[in-house]
């Protein structure tokens, strides 16, 4: 069974103008709303290869319920807590004569004790031998070691951690052991305090992690992504594909990377189809959106490389 935490979901509303014009009725063309969040995304491509997944988080208001609605009707399974403040709303707006793109992020609403006592009941509700992804932000109300509280809470039951994560967040949330930590490059070197790029240097400073954590995949951008273990090095590189957007890759590579470890695959197998789901996002202009067809025609031409 798979479990995606997204603390602080988002609506997302995309509007696409003429021109954005200063002190001026700008009419809107089309609008598309969607939900938002590292998570779902990651729900969303399991959804696409054919796998089930339950979405938790935090919604609340208005946009919370219209959240909840959007991932329902996408057919994802979700259990969000509810919570007094209301969601977020992002606003896109995409200007078509300029080809330009502006985005008015709001700020993430804070969760109270009470709230996070509901969520931590759904999470002592998760089977052991399950796998957790926890991406993203930590909201307001929480502390930066919440990751690390729910690692804690959560090895206990045998369930197998995924994080995905930055700053502060994920150096406490290595430090309680996950499963899996699977930073980009940029946290990567955060993390260790050094700035990395070449996978020789990627390889010596991960090294250290692989006390407290299993599994390290390091995403490379166009380069595929660094799969580490004790007994394992492989880099798995991509084909060149036409690149539309590389937002949420990261996600995609999530997605396909834990269906294919909770269905059975070995490190190797699940890399492998990981980097082709977030290979396959690229192609599209939606975030950490890939299609079936794409995944299968990249998968063929992915190269696994023991190093």
């Amino acid at each position: 069974m798979i479990y995606t935490i997204t603390l602080a979901p988002v609506l997302e509303r995309t509007l696409d103008v003429e021109e954005f014009i200063y002190d001026d009725v700008n009419h809107v063309i089309s609008e598309n709303r969607k939900a938002g969040g590292k998570g779902i995304d990651v729900s969303r491509v399991i959804k696409e290869l054919g796998g089930y997944s339950v979405a938790l988080g935090f919604v609340g208001g208005y946009n919370g319920r219209e959240v909840e609605g959007r991932v329902v009707s996408e057919g994802i399974v979700c259990n969000f807590t509810p919570t007094s403040g209301e969601t977020r709303m992002d606003i896109v707006v995409n200007q078509r004569k300029k080809t330009m793109q502006t985005l008015l992020s709001a700020p993430m609403s804070p969760v109270n004790p009470i709230e996070t006592t509901a969520f931590y009941s759904r999470i002592k509700d998760i089977p052991p031998e399950s796998y957790v992804v926890m991406v993203g932000s930590i909201p307001e109300g929480l502390a930066q070691a919440f990751w690390a509280q729910l690692i804690a809470v959560l090895r206990e039951k045998r369930v197998r951690i995924v994080l995905d994560a930055d700053n502060e967040p994920l150096k406490q949330g290595v430090e309680a052991g996950p499963f899996l930590i699977k930073p980009n490059i940029h946290e990567l070197s955060r993390l260790v305090g050094k700035n990395v790029r070449e996978i020789e240097e990627i390889i010596e400073e991960t090294e250290p992690l692989l006390e407290r954590v299993e599994y390290v995949v390091v995403s490379l951008g166009a380069r595929g992504a660094l799969g580490l273990s004790k007994k394992e090095r492989i880099h798995a590189v991509p084909p060149k594909v036409n690149v539309r957007s590389s937002l949420g890759a990261g996600d995609a590579l999530i997605g396909g990377l834990v269906l294919a470890l909770d269905g059975g695959a070995d490190f190797r197998e699940a890399l492998g189809l990981g980097v082709s789901c977030g290979t396959a996002s690229t192609l599209t202009s939606g975030y950490a959106s890939c299609f079936r067809g794409d995944i299968d025609e990249i998968r063929k031409q992915v190269l696994m490389k023991n190093i």
